[in-house]
């Protein structure tokens, strides 16, 4: 199980043109509520169960829309982190801006 010490310090941390707004702590999931300006908002998953070996996932909903049927497509984003990548806040903030840019 993955935990990432301090990491509600991530709180208020810029992320491109994203603010951190809040960071939840779950069972099974770490979840950066990020926030524009615009009030537009964006949430970023760390999952907190190791997959292969000692792999994570971070993960985000990446939405599409047509402008010609009007109609929104979602489809996931995805880095599969080691521990080490996620345990310094320059390295995490890294990421983050990695998978929204992705």
């Amino acid at each position: 199980m993955l935990t990432i010490k301090n990491i509600e310090k991530l709180f208020r941390q810029d992320v491109g043109d994203w603010r951190i707004s809040g960071v939840e702590t779950l069972k099974f999931t770490y979840l950066i509520h990020l926030r524009k300006s615009n009030g537009e908002k964006h949430q970023i998953n760390i999952e907190r169960l190791e997959i292969g070996q000692g792999g994570y996932e971070m993960w985000c909903w990446k939405t599409k829309h047509s402008i010609k049927n009007m109609q929104g497509s979602a489809t996931p984003e995805r880095f599969v982190l080691v521990k080490g990548d996620l345990m310094s806040m320059g390295s995490a903030l890294n990421w983050l801006n990695r998978l929204i840019q992705k």
